[in-house]
């Protein structure tokens, strides 16, 4: 996990005329919002090289994102303020991406995590998914994930039947739930409504941070 300190005020987000309903939350598309310094900056430390026996231990090549094209990709509104999923691709054919809230106090830093893809992901790996809650962010749960086909929504099915259908922009999706809610299945469709991948969770996906 990453954590930052705000050096400076976050410039107004540049909104399309894009919503969707989620939860009761609305999640508006901001795809191409020129990133922040700090966050441009906080997308340098993916280019930060492992050890080099874990990295032989691990893989050959290290992502290396380009943070000249760090922009926004989603933003969802939740009971805590906006939070901001932003993305750069890297030179294994992927991207790299970071999801912070922008609201969070500059006395406390602004904490956020991130991953890289590849073009080539694991075999039979379709969807990459992730949970995760914080201590500055206690009731929140934040739900995000890659997928690998070209797919324009998912379908979030939570242990109680219920649904959440969320876009998919730039092959990723973002949510915010309550922290006790526990998605079983994520099922991604293209634009035509085919199902083109589907991820059954875990229940132990969600991670303290």
């Amino acid at each position: 996990m990453a954590v930052r300190d705000r050096r400076e005020p976050r410039p107004a987000l540049v909104l399309v005329p894009r919503a969707v309903a989620v939860g009761g939350k609305l999640v508006d598309l901001f795809e191409g919002t020129p990133a922040p310094s700090d966050v441009s900056t906080t997308f340098s430390l993916f280019n930060d090289q492992p050890d080099p026996a874990v990295r032989d231990g691990i893989a050959r090549r290290w992502p290396n994102v380009d943070v000249s094209k760090v922009h926004g990709v989603i933003e969802v509104q939740t009971p805590d303020g906006p939070e901001d999923m932003w993305a750069a691709p890297n030179d294994q054919g992927g991207q790299c991406y970071f999801i912070d809230f922008a609201d969070d106090p500059v006395a406390t830093g602004v904490h956020g995590f991130g991953s890289c893809t590849t073009s080539t992901p694991d075999p039979g790996e379709t969807i990459a998914p992730g949970e995760l809650w914080t201590i500055e962010h206690p009731n929140l749960k934040t739900v995000y994930g890659s997928v690998y086909p070209d797919a324009a929504t998912v379908r979030l099915t939570f242990e109680d039947g219920s649904t959440a259908t969320l876009p998919v922009v730039e092959h990723l999706y973002l949510t915010s739930t309550a922290r006790d809610a526990q998605a079983e299945t994520v099922t991604a469709f293209d634009a035509a409504g085919n199902q083109v991948a589907q991820r059954t969770l875990g229940p132990d996906a969600a991670t303290r941070g």
